[in-house]
């Protein structure tokens, strides 16, 4: 079970659409900055959701155009989706930062070069959390999902933003750092 499978069925459910119409769908709605997808896995999936009876393809063609694969969801697919729907409502998963690794390892470098690096670290969650604030100003298709996911993100990284802000003076205190 995965987020991408149902992503793309949740875009399926909507309507029948070949591969790049959702890889465009998913970029347009920025669905890569909520969960790791990327194009190639979208077409991986579409593959695998195939060929374990999910969803059906038709290869249709347009006037001169080259022939596509358009999917749409059928009654096995609905009933994964919802599988999938009830299980991230019973457990909403772990939340992993990358960043805490780095956090993890300062002590093996020294006070000066862990304050610049924590530093570069707090000017990028800053300038994550003002292009996630962009994305709520700027339209997000009119979704009032899409505006409450990309409202959940800009509170975390308001969060980290505050977090890294308090931990930078700690880093300086306990260390003696300074620039």
């Amino acid at each position: 079970m995965s987020t991408i499978d149902l992503m793309l069925l949740g875009v399926l459910v909507q309507k029948p659409m070949n591969a790049y119409e959702v890889k465009k769908e998913m970029e347009k709605r920025n669905i890569q900055h909520w969960i790791k997808i990327s194009s190639p896995s979208i077409y991986k999936n579409f593959i695998k959701l195939s060929k374990e009876g999910y969803i059906d393809g038709k290869v249709v063609r347009e006037g001169e155009m080259p022939e596509k694969t358009v999917y749409s969801i059928n009654e096995k697919g609905r009933k994964y989706f919802i599988r999938l729907m009830q299980r991230y409502s019973e457990d909403p998963g772990k939340v992993y930062l990358d960043f805490c690794a780095f956090i993890a390892n300062l002590p093996s470098v020294d006070s000066v070069t862990g304050l610049e690096m924590i530093e570069q670290l707090q000017k990028n969650l800053a300038v994550k959390f003002d292009g996630v604030n962009d994305q709520l100003i700027n339209d997000h298709g009119g979704s009032f999902y899409a505006a409450a996911v990309i409202e959940l993100y800009s509170q975390m990284y308001e969060l980290f933003c505050n977090w890294i802000e308090k931990f930078s003076k700690e880093y300086k205190e306990k260390t003696g750092a300074s620039r």
